[in-house]
């Protein structure tokens, strides 16, 4: 029987995102506003971020990030700091999963190229690229091949992790077809091969077997890493240092990721230690509906552990009212993403001949670079959360 109801809100999405769409472009332009903002590669993110934040008068950082690999030197991660009201932060991420940052550069970069200073606002700190040689090596993980998604834990929760089956939601049984330990050329075999596997599994399980998380297997897919990678502890150490945590009441992190979900829409994840998910959600971001709410990307996640912004929320005194949102930009289908990520893995380990190769491929499941109306609907979404995040942090204890 057909869900009426269900039709009517994706309608309904559908004629918002036109009049939404509509409105942006009577006041800055076309779907090509955007683009100016979206880059060719990392370097080139980064001098359009530090630019960006010049002009704003950011109080800008910029944090070495040394890696053993002679092609890749001169790293940084970035931090722009826009002063507002001290006992208030809102943290705006970007390239936690690495290859994903372009999109989360782009809109740090467009927000600051149109900022007004507020003294009663917030203070904004954005962070540039926390995964940069993921960023920069057009890998997903950093150097160590972590998912740094799976990777803030606390030692003991690490080895709680290594202490359970590797094979508790299945990866182990997957591992074979995810993990080729050859060259992978071709992908003809892999698609009936996943498809066995969803029938056998079930799709959401079968999902949840591949993103919960691998603490066994140091090559392969998921893999949540043996200790707190120093990504984190840059950027924490970083916020230890320039802000007083104890005088800090409110605090809101927004991580930007792409490749989950509907194609040109977001989905939002949010997550709070103080209140419900549901009511903090419907608090900071009043006008989020239909589609993007989909509930069905974040289908398989349940069993994850170890998100980046969930656990900077530790930082904060118990008392701080704390608040942590992922905001994932739909581009490709699922299974497309995973093949990708599987050839890229694979080449990355086993056949670095065609390493580039399958890198460019992985960017452009996760990065829609010639595609205006998506940057168009990651520029205007991006910018709408993170500005109804400052707008709305001060109303979380309403």
């Amino acid at each position: 029987m057909v869900d009426r109801s269900a039709i009517f809100s994706i309608f309904l999405a559908i004629a918002l995102r036109t009049l939404y769409k509509s409105y942006y472009e009577s006041s800055v332009g076309d779907d090509h506003a955007f683009s100016a903002f979206f880059s060719e590669n990392y370097f080139q993110a980064r001098e359009l971020f530090r630019f960006n934040a010049e002009q704003a008068q950011a109080e800008l950082h910029s944090i070495p990030y040394a890696v053993n690999d002679p092609a890749f030197t001169n790293l940084s991660i970035d931090v722009a700091i826009l002063h507002g009201n001290p006992s208030q932060l809102v943290v705006h991420l970007s390239g936690t999963h690495g290859v994903e940052g372009f999109a989360g550069s782009a809109v740090q970069s467009a927000f600051l190229s149109n900022y007004t200073a507020d003294s009663n606002s917030p203070t904004i700190v954005l962070v540039h690229a926390v995964n940069p040689y993921g960023f920069a090596a057009l890998r997903r993980v950093n150097e160590h091949n972590v998912d740094l998604n799976r990777n803030y834990l606390t030692p003991e929760k690490f080895a709680k992790k290594q202490a359970q089956d590797p094979n508790q939601y299945g990866y182990q049984d997957i591992s074979d077809a995810l993990n080729p330990t050859a060259p992978v050329q071709f992908n003809a075999l892999f698609y009936p091969k996943m498809l066995q596997i969803i029938l056998e599994m079930g799709y959401t399980n079968a999902k949840k077997a591949v993103v919960s998380g691998n603490y066994h297997f140091q090559k392969g897919l998921s893999y949540g890493g043996s200790e707190l990678e120093s990504n984190h502890a840059l950027i924490r150490d970083f916020i230890a240092t320039h802000f007083n945590l104890d005088e800090i009441t409110h605090v809101a992190f927004v991580d930007v990721h792409t490749g989950l979900g509907p194609k040109g829409f977001d989905t939002l994840d949010v997550k709070s230690r103080a209140m419900d998910s549901s009511k903090a959600t419907t608090i900071l971001f009043p006008q989020y509906e239909g589609p993007n709410v989909e509930d069905g990307a974040l289908s398989g996640y349940d069993a994850t552990v170890g998100q980046g912004v969930n656990g900077y929320e530790t930082w904060f005194p118990s008392q701080t009212l704390t608040v942590s949102v992922m905001q994932e930009f739909g581009t490709v289908n699922s299974l497309t993403v995973l093949v990708a990520l599987r050839a890229e893995n694979a080449a990355t380990h086993y056949d670095f001949e065609h390493r580039q190769s399958a890198a460019e491929a992985l960017r452009d499941v996760f990065y829609l670079k010639d595609d205006s109306e998506w940057k168009f609907d990651v520029g205007t979404r991006g910018i709408a959360v993170l500005k109804q995040a400052i707008e709305n942090l001060a109303k979380l204890d309403d």
